[in-house]
């Protein structure tokens, strides 16, 4: 049989384009359940929308049951339970994120708790090299001083230099520390600079400031004085978990989910969610985290 330019596959191949074989168009289309195209219209819906809604129940769905927009990714859902992850150095995208995190936790429910999960190197890389700025952080610290919402920090594998001192700036009693995790202070540093007498002058003159800031931070977190800190930290020191917890920068050591945690009940709050649509109509939407 000889193939010509008439035919069924030339035919399908035309339709195909780069937008119609994304991610996201099958997403909108099928409801994230690739479709065959052997498929009536009737096995298409029970195979596709109900298997996708019972796997993944994320993303708002339209009256026609296509979905309006796409699920909700991992940190949009840490952000639901109210959880905040610092995962890498204090760089400022790093810090334009966390800031607006705990902004709009704090504005949308000012009497729970926000948890604040650290593992970071601080403004420092393993070689002691700056990779970020000691200013950033300090903007993170103001924003857990404003929010009135209690901040509690958790170390889930290392805190160091300014991530060390955010840890102990959480809320008093909830600074936790998990076994394995360490701890390190260390002196800020500026980024190598030259140039004329007083560039260097002013690049000191920083160093000074943000010093005086990191150990007045220190102190307020520690309970300690600002000499003994300072004297601490002429040398990167190291704390275990447990020597953390003695010098100030801890409260405990959790090695599973503590008592404290707020435990949500989703199954409840889909059938809320629901419920509300069919009083309010089809442009109801769920109430807002803050009044469940």
């Amino acid at each position: 049989m000889f193939m010509t330019e008439d035919n069924v596959a030339s035919r399908q191949s035309k339709k195909v384009t780069e937008e119609s074989i994304s991610s996201t168009r099958n997403y909108l289309d099928h409801g994230g359940m690739w479709s065959s195209s052997g498929m009536s219209d009737g096995d298409h819906s029970r195979y596709s929308m109900s298997m996708s809604v019972s796997m993944y129940r994320g993303g708002s769905r339209g009256g026609n049951g296509r979905p309006r927009s796409a699920p909700p990714d991992l940190p949009s859902l840490l952000l639901d339970a109210r959880i905040c992850y610092l995962g890498m150095p204090i760089v400022p995208s790093v810090t334009e994120l966390l800031v607006a995190q705990l902004m709009w936790l704090d504005y949308d429910n000012p009497s729970k708790p926000i948890y604040l999960y650290i593992n970071s190197s601080g403004t420092q890389n393993e070689k002691m090299e700056t990779v970020g700025s000691e200013t950033e952080a300090y903007a993170i610290a103001d924003t857990m001083a404003y929010c009135k919402s209690k901040i509690y920090t958790v170390n889930c594998g290392m805190a160091y230099g300014q991530a060390a001192m955010l840890l102990s700036l959480g809320a008093k009693g909830f600074r936790a520390l998990q076994p394995n995790s360490s701890t390190k202070l260390y002196m800020p540093k500026v980024s190598r600079s030259s140039g004329a007498a007083i560039d260097m002058w002013l690049k000191a003159k920083e160093l000074e400031a943000n010093t005086d800031y990191y150990v007045e931070l220190l102190a307020k977190g520690t309970g300690k004085t600002k000499e003994e800190i300072s004297k601490d930290i002429q040398r990167p020191r190291y704390f275990q978990s447990q020597e953390a917890i003695a010098y100030g920068l801890g409260d405990k050591i959790i090695d599973g989910r503590d008592g404290v945690y707020e435990k949500r009940d989703y199954e409840g709050m889909l059938a809320q969610s629901k419920a509300m649509r069919r009083i309010g109509g089809p442009g109801a939407q769920p109430a807002p985290s803050g009044s469940r």
